[in-house]
């Protein structure tokens, strides 16, 4: 399990990103942040992950402090997909196999092809194999790209937008995707979104910050329309339709 603990970041002005940030995700659950622009969702994701060292609080892995780990063994721990990665030209096999680098010295063991074959089997992926990445749509490079942080067999999840610029269809495809490999391999996976209602949809906890810090951290059905409304500054009201949580503004 990860868990941040009172966490804060500042720049070298002295500005704060992140203030008293404590968080703590849970195997075979969604926690889903939420937030305006400039909440520090991305960060908050960054410091969890060891890119940037918190300036305050620690985050750990069980009982190991992030921040004094090597980055290999982090993504032993942590798959992550930051906001945006652009494809370079290599096949679909190439690229998920890529996944595997944590665990290699020099070159892939048999061990390696067997679980990417597996991973890509696994979410219907095969029929893509010889495909340049560079040639896919971008719900396909999506589960490229979830494909490769699968075969990492991290136990915690980070998917910072990952629906960003996709159409509807694609959007439930990849949260579908994500929710369902966070169940089947208990995986504790924290997931970064703005669509509000894909958020209470898929999330079994919510996030919500503003500003850098946190408002609301929780089961989703006890986070209240005020502090949705306070985040974002309108009017927000949650309604239920066919026993879902619809947010309404």
């Amino acid at each position: 399990m990860v868990k941040a603990d009172n966490v804060g970041f500042r720049l070298k002005n002295g500005r704060k990103i992140l203030d008293g940030v404590t968080l703590g995700l849970k195997s075979s659950e969604i926690c889903v942040v939420i937030g305006p622009n400039g909440a520090g969702k991305s960060t908050l994701m960054k410091v969890m992950n060891g890119i940037i060292k918190p300036t305050d609080g620690r985050v750990n892995i069980g009982d190991e402090c992030v921040s004094g780990m090597q980055r290999r063994d982090i993504a032993k721990k942590i798959a992550y997909l930051p906001q945006t990665t652009h494809p370079v030209p290599c096949s679909v096999y190439e690229t998920v196999l890529l996944g595997r680098k944590p665990y290699m010295s020099w070159y892939p063991k048999r061990h390696d092809y067997e679980m990417t074959e597996a991973v890509m089997c696994e979410l219907g992926i095969s029929a893509m194999r010889d495909k340049c990445v560079t040639e896919l749509s971008g719900g396909e490079f999506q589960k490229i790209l979830i494909a490769r942080a699968m075969v990492q067999k991290a136990d915690i999840l980070m998917l910072d937008e990952p629906i960003n610029h996709l159409d509807v269809k694609n959007q439930l495809e990849i949260m579908d995707t994500a929710e369902r490999v966070t169940k089947e391999h208990g995986l504790s996976t924290m997931i970064v979104l703005h669509d509000l209602n894909l958020a209470l949809r898929y999330a079994d906890s919510v996030l919500l910050m503003d500003g850098g810090r946190p408002l609301y951290c929780g089961e989703k059905d006890s986070l209240s329309e005020e502090k949705l409304s306070e985040a974002y500054g309108i009017n927000i009201s949650v309604k239920k339709i066919d026993d879902r949580s619809v947010v309404m503004y």
